[in-house]
């Protein structure tokens, strides 16, 4: 479990936070029933929204009305809108749900580190990843590095998609089959969130958060990843660029 002394908070406005959440701290107080059936003896895990409100709450009135809009599995990493507002919590979930230009369109991108040998079907360098309910777009930046966008979104999405669809596991996932890189820390593994784009209004933001855990060359290769934890310009390229042929 990661020692959690804060959370940086990547961005605010007055509609959002963005967090760069650690590995180890859980997105919803939901997510310890099974944390806890695991490991019954351990301490209360750390959640986001808790994290954040004891961290920032007493300096804002309106602390109440923060809400958790989406999440990562505690063992991902990077980038987590947390609503400021009611009126934002509700925009932000309505895009969630149906999609287009719904409420306040929110785009979530990730970059994995995969092994394993791709399906057939998956070979092309970009395109849709549609099975078990869910779906993902993709990009493949080399074969060991993918970038990924969320069209709906499900539980372990993108894991689930890359070691049962496509036939490669994320690194150090050992839930899912990947290779286990960093034995010292199994509760992270090689998938960040990593660039999240908003659109309220005519106004459009992209956010592009960096990858600062461990960042030490093991887990995730220094090829992909500048010390600072920023991705290499290629990386950002295929982050913030459209993806409207896909």
């Amino acid at each position: 479990m990661a020692s959690i002394k804060s959370l940086p908070i990547f961005y605010e406005c007055s509609n959002y936070f963005i967090v760069n959440k650690p590995y180890g701290m859980f997105s919803q107080p939901g997510d310890l029933n099974a944390w806890f059936r695991h490991y019954p003896h351990r301490h209360r895990p750390p959640v986001v929204l808790d994290q954040l409100i004891q961290e920032r709450g007493s300096s804002d009135k309106f602390a109440s009305e923060w809400r958790t809009v989406h999440r990562l599995d505690a063992c991902v990493t990077g980038g987590m809108l947390i609503a400021r507002n009611k009126n934002a919590a509700i925009q932000f979930s309505k895009n969630l749900r149906k999609g287009g230009y719904k409420g306040f369109k929110l785009t979530r991108r990730y970059v994995a580190l995969v092994n394993g040998k791709i399906a057939e079907k998956y070979l092309p360098d970009e395109g849709l990843i549609s099975c078990l309910g869910m779906t993902s777009k993709y990009k493949r930046f080399d074969e060991n590095c993918m970038v990924l966008e969320l069209v709906t979104g499900g539980k372990r999405q993108i894991r689930r998609h890359m070691s049962e669809a496509v036939g490669t596991p994320i690194l150090n996932d050992a839930k899912f089959g990947g290779l286990q890189i960093v034995e010292a820390n199994p509760e992270q593994i090689a998938l960040h969130s990593a660039s999240i784009h908003t659109m309220i209004g005519l106004q459009t933001r992209k956010h592009l958060i960096p990858m600062i855990y461990n960042n030490n060359g093991v887990l995730w290769d220094s090829k992909y990843l500048h010390k600072d934890g920023t991705f290499i310009e290629e990386i950002r390229k295929v982050l913030l660029e459209e993806w409207n042929s896909i």
